[in-house]
């Protein structure tokens, strides 16, 4: 990058005897022109330089540190599974319960439905944001098992870690509604089925297909381009060696405002919100877990295995596409790419620093000459 930043200093000079402005067009100047395409060179070279390394760091990583099968590695990454497995049961736990605690709340004071439905949605939506800003770096913050198995689909979960990601999601499920249970007052059984989501009309089971499946879709879209799909990429720009080793098999993401996945939580909890209001012909659960805890204590399996296909073809479906894009050629490469703006400022920095340079030799080669 040294050598592109001195290459463009050697020509920037002449930027400053025309009216070259940014954002006016290029007129047919040939010294403007010359200039310009000379920025637009060496923004090529530099994008060039920059997948290189990148390559390389992608070769090391895949080559010595993912296939690193010591025992020292080997340890390092069952610790890691197991601090994974618990962050997640500890994020479901923190989102499912408070869901089912309003629900509780709205039943046993008999609020109504429309009331409960607008504060489910909030609080889902809340806590979304939440959980994911504490365990994205943990977990993955999936705390919806069909996002798990998109993942698992698509490379980005092993199969252990994809078991022990349903089993504490669903672990969790029971064990909100058990605290909720110990919390309220009242007809507990009336709490247990107002949890409990059933098709509004189960003569048409085909909308409850639709509703699951596309709810569940639009989520997973969303939480794999603005969470997931880049995660792997953005290891090595966030985490050292040993961490990325430990991590095999798991998809986590830094959701600091640093970093590219920063605003991730608010979208993926501003896409629960919103998608909570829909409701459908299915009552909109789009998450296996969030429908479990409450079934077994209601003992109503309605129709749950629908909802489960429905949910689990919908996230397929949307990782799939999500994955697969650079197949189309609609990959997004901006963010990885040096803009010709960043190597024109790089550029002007150092043709900056040349010239106050030469300004302070010009200074004292006067005063030397006035001392003389």
């Amino acid at each position: 990058m040294s050598d592109v930043v001195t290459r463009l200093s050697q020509t920037i000079n002449s930027l400053h005897n025309t009216n070259f402005v940014e954002g006016n067009t290029i007129s047919n100047d040939p010294e403007r022109l010359r200039v310009t395409n000379e920025i637009y060179e060496l923004a090529k070279v530099s994008d060039q330089m920059k997948e290189q390394t990148n390559a390389k760091i992608d070769d090391v990583i895949q080559e010595k540190i993912l296939r690193d099968k010591s025992p020292e590695a080997k340890l390092g990454r069952r610790k890691m599974a197991i601090r994974a497995a618990y962050g997640e049961f500890m994020c479901s736990l923190l989102f499912y319960t408070p869901i089912f605690g309003v629900i509780f709340n709205c039943s046993l004071n008999n609020w109504s439905s429309h009331a409960t439905t607008v504060l489910v949605a909030f609080v889902g939506g809340f806590q979304a944001i939440a959980v994911s800003f504490a365990f994205s770096s943990v977990s993955g913050a999936h705390f919806n098992s069909a996002i798990s198995f998109a993942l698992w689909l698509t490379g980005k979960l092993s199969n252990r870690r994809l078991i022990m990601y349903v089993f504490v999601q669903l672990l969790a499920s029971i064990i909100g509604v058990g605290i909720c249970a110990g919390m309220f007052l009242g007809d507990l059984q009336v709490a247990y089925v107002a949890c409990t989501v059933t098709p509004v009309d189960n003569s048409r089971l085909d909308k409850v297909f639709a509703t699951e499946f596309f709810l569940t879709f639009f989520l997973t879209y969303v939480a794999f381009t603005v969470a997931f799909e880049d995660a792997e990429k953005q290891k090595k720009e966030s985490m050292s060696f040993k961490t990325i080793s430990d991590s095999k098999g798991l998809t986590l993401y830094a959701s600091t405002p640093q970093s590219k996945t920063g605003f991730a939580p608010f979208s993926i909890g501003f896409t629960v919100f919103s998608l909570s209001l829909i409701g459908g012909g299915s009552n909109g659960a789009f998450n296996p877990g969030r429908m479990f805890g409450p079934a077994i204590y209601s003992n109503n399996w309605d129709s749950l295995w629908l909802y489960w296909l429905a949910q689990i073809i919908g996230a397929s479906t949307a990782a799939l596409l999500v994955s697969n894009m650079h197949r189309f050629g609609l990959e997004n490469k901006v963010n990885s790419e040096t803009t010709a703006k960043e190597v024109f400022s790089k550029a002007a920095e150092s043709n900056n620093l040349i010239r106050r340079r030469n300004q302070r030799l010009d200074h004292d080669n006067e005063r030397d000459g006035n001392d003389n």
